[in-house]
């Protein structure tokens, strides 16, 4: 095996967009009838910020990939792999990556979109490691997390309006030396509850037609109790699998970042696990939901803040729609 299969893949670089737009929770008091006190102390968000018209998630994906470009130290045109983790891209075809690939002027890149909600930037981060793994030319990857959601929330549905935000981030993977980077994954699903977070307008079975378009297809569709029960249930199961891979344990793990649904969620998982809240990056009470830009975000936020330093054992974590549970183990360098 040559030296460079034997090296480790890891972040190099990281970067992230939030627009500036905020939704209070005293303006979804207004909308949805739900207290805003309420909100915060069912699932602790207090503000989360959505796009202004012109925006786009292309351009929110480029601000954040040209941030986490820069702290790299790596031009545009050394990428050769571009993952987009998305379900809001510009269209719903062709791939939001291939319009960043323009945007950042990564003409070497190849470049496609991949869907697994929100844990999204996990499994992106896992393909594009495993890419890098086997094929030694591809030298360094850009992973997007992107999340352009409120063009598809019905404000005044109490059951979704109060959770989700706007927003891109970005890591650059280069390799690192032998024992950091990546070094397990697990992901699994459960679709047998498929239902219980969809949004089926403009799907193949669901055409936005003039004849549905006010049956509000086009719009969020949440069972808040099915998500919780999915994620205290499999996302453990998820962590301690990833963490065996490795022979550890969460007792061994130094850093987590989460998927950022719900601050009770996440202040539960830590709970259950025995961990302190030290131990994890929380952004969700600031910024909401922000679906596959979440982790991203939250890794962004981690690294700028200097709370992971070399060496560190660091889980990122996520449950997505479908339900599509995933974790991943890094020794941080």
């Amino acid at each position: 095996m040559s030296a460079m299969l034997q090296a480790g893949v890891g972040v190099i670089g990281v970067g992230k967009y939030v627009p500036g737009k905020c939704v209070t929770n005293q303006m979804l008091e207004a909308w949805t009838g739900v207290p805003a006190a309420r909100i915060v102390e069912r699932i602790g968000i207090e503000t989360r910020y959505i796009v202004e018209d012109h925006e786009t998630a292309s351009g929110m994906s480029a601000t954040a990939a040209r941030e986490a470009l820069q702290m790299s130290g790596i031009d545009p045109e050394r990428i050769a792999l571009i993952v987009g983790c998305t379900f809001t891209g510009d269209y719903v075809y062709p791939a939001m990556a291939c319009k960043v690939q323009a945007l950042i002027k990564a003409r070497n890149a190849g470049a496609f979109d991949l869907m697994a909600n929100c844990t999204g930037f996990q499994v992106g981060l896992t393909v594009a490691s495993d890419r890098m793994t086997c094929d030694p030319q591809v030298e360094y990857a850009l992973v997007l997390g992107t999340a352009l959601q409120s063009r598809f929330i019905n404000w005044k549905d109490p059951d979704s309006a109060i959770y989700f935000g706007d927003g891109a981030g970005a890591a650059v993977l280069g390799r690192v030396p032998e024992g950091y980077g990546l070094l397990a994954s697990e992901i699994f699903s459960n679709g047998k509850v498929f239902d219980a977070v969809r949004m089926r307008g403009g799907g193949s079975s669901y055409p936005l037609r003039p004849e549905n378009i006010h049956q509000g297809l086009q719009y969020y569709e949440l069972n808040g109790l099915e998500v919780w029960k999915q994620v205290v249930q499999y996302q453990p199961v998820a962590i301690d699998r990833s963490l065996a891979k490795i022979g550890k344990t969460v007792q061994d793990v130094d850093f987590f970042i989460f998927h950022q649904a719900n601050l009770r969620l996440i202040e539960f998982l830590m709970a259950r696990m025995k961990q302190p809240m030290n131990k994890t990056c929380v952004n969700v009470a600031a910024i909401g939901n922000t679906a596959d830009a979440s982790i991203a975000i939250a890794l962004c936020d981690a690294v700028q803040s200097g709370r992971l330093k070399r060496g560190d054992l660091v889980v990122i974590s996520g449950v997505g729609a479908g339900f599509t549970f995933g974790s991943t183990v890094m020794r941080w360098y």
